[in-house]
């Protein structure tokens, strides 16, 4: 059992390391008006066979090894004052009434696709509760990806061109066409850094949670051979995450590394203290030179007073005024999970081309107009609890019975254990924090499939942390 449980816990880090990787089967497309439309689209992911692969070996590691309590309904309410038990049960409901929508949606073969994708992500999330997965291994096969996918970034940068590769699941973009995503400054267009991912931004947001991780491996890392990796990393990933220019990952990454260096300051762990400054100055250094050498493009993404950010601004505008009016129209059980840019299409505006609608750039909104009042209520409360507890944490060694002051503003001397632990607590949290930062101005952790496993895996960590 042991090693069946060790080829588990290894598939589950390729998964991360290969996440990334968007190849896949589109085994039905959708067009609207004549052309492509993405999020009508069916496809079969290689990660997603991955992740069948290793939900397939816990379910039958989770009968075979009697993990499984039975337990009768007294005990489910007492348990349920337990804030993390209360929290995992509301994402259970919250699974349950995304489905009614189904009953309803515009389009049911889209919705039941999309469900299936929620339901997915939250079985790998109960995995990783149930599951012990290792955080240094977790953030070691992410960093790794996210050191490759900068350099694949850095690459496309100063290539100026994305290669065409259906094994890789690459799309072809240059600034001269049409679709590719550029800034335009006065003279000048230029290709953001897409990595092997569909979209500038998607890369940005899985860029900052590595810097996240990336963090907590300098702060652990005691061989040489790990400092390397540390330095390495840094230097793919901080470049190929301003080549994205993306502003909701560097509003992100700028919130969460004033927290933790707030967090880290206030604890007075000096040697963390000394590692974080090194790695916070070099960042900084990196940044001014690429910023010195790249002001055109750098101003134009800052100002947004070119004409294609104005009209990238206007668009999403837009895309708000529509999100209100969905939500207007089918307030109690929106227009079905998935069926968003549908909604947008046969109520608001048809006479789009198929690549112009795309969810409201706000995942809060989008869930309300997608499931309605009572999901998105349980939605923002499972989102609230979370947050909420997991800064109580910060704050007292226990959430539930009598609380005692702990190490968020107290220095803890306990031992090193309990100190790594309380960072590793602060590492995942930032990742969430990054996480739901950008979702206030993008829709990629709901509306993707990458992004919804992405979204569903952090909060895994962090609801793990309160057990």
């Amino acid at each position: 059992m042991k090693k069946f449980e060790r080829i588990i816990e290894y598939l589950f880090y390729l998964f991360i390391f290969l996440l990334p990787w968007q190849t896949r089967l589109i085994w039905q497309d959708a067009y609207l008006n004549g052309f492509v439309w993405e999020y009508g689209r069916f496809s079969l992911y290689g990660t997603q066979l991955l992740l069948w692969l290793i939900l397939f070996c816990y379910l039958v590691w989770l009968f075979t090894s009697r993990h499984l309590e039975k337990l009768n309904f007294q005990q489910v309410l007492r348990r349920l004052k337990n804030l993390s038990v209360f929290t995992y049960w509301l994402i259970i409901v919250f699974i349950l009434v995304s489905g009614l929508s189904l009953f309803w949606s515009l389009n049911t073969d889209l919705a039941y696709y999309r469900w299936f994708i929620l339901v997915q992500a939250i079985t790998m999330m109960a995995m990783v509760l149930m599951f012990d997965f290792k955080l240094e291994k977790i953030a070691v096969a992410w960093v790794a990806a996210a050191a490759i996918q900068g350099v694949f970034g850095i690459w496309q940068f100063f290539a100026q061109f994305v290669p065409a590769n259906k094994w890789f699941g690459l799309a072809l973009h240059l600034p001269t066409v049409p679709g590719s995503i550029i800034l335009q400054t006065n003279v000048e267009r230029w290709l953001r850094a897409y990595g092997a991912l569909p979209h500038p931004n998607i890369l940005g947001g899985f860029l900052v949670i590595a810097v996240m991780f990336l963090l907590y491996l300098s702060f652990i890392a005691q061989r040489r051979s790990q400092r390397i990796f540390v330095l390495v990393s840094l230097l793919s990933i901080i470049p190929a995450l301003f080549f994205t220019f993306s502003r909701s990952a560097w509003i992100a990454i700028i919130v969460s590394l004033i927290v933790l260096g707030f967090w880290l300051f206030k604890r007075r762990e000096h040697l963390w203290n000394q590692t974080f400054l090194k790695m916070f100055l070099l960042t900084c250094l990196m940044v001014i030179i690429l910023g010195f050498n790249l002001r055109g493009p750098l101003l134009t993404r800052l100002t947004g007073d070119q004409d294609l950010e104005v009209a990238s601004i206007y668009l999403r505008m837009a895309f708000t005024e529509q999100a209100f009016k969905l939500i207007q129209d089918n307030p109690w059980g929106g227009v079905g999970i998935g069926n968003y840019t549908l909604g947008v299409y046969q109520k608001i505006n048809g006479s789009w081309p198929g690549y112009y609608y795309q969810p409201v750039h706000n995942i809060y909104l989008l869930v309300l107009a997608e499931t309605g009042i009572l999901g998105a209520i349980i939605f923002y409360s499972i989102i609230f609890l979370l947050i909420w507890s997991r800064l109580l944490k910060f704050f007292y060694k226990k959430v539930v019975g009598i609380p005692t002051k702990s190490g968020f503003l107290l220095r803890n001397k306990a031992d090193g254990a309990t100190s790594t632990s309380h960072l590793q607590g602060m590492i995942v949290f930032l990742c969430l924090v990054s996480i739901l930062i950008i979702s206030l101005f993008d829709h990629y952790f709901w509306s993707l499939e990458f992004g919804v496993l992405i979204f569903w895996l952090i909060l895994g960590l962090n609801l793990k942390r309160l057990r």
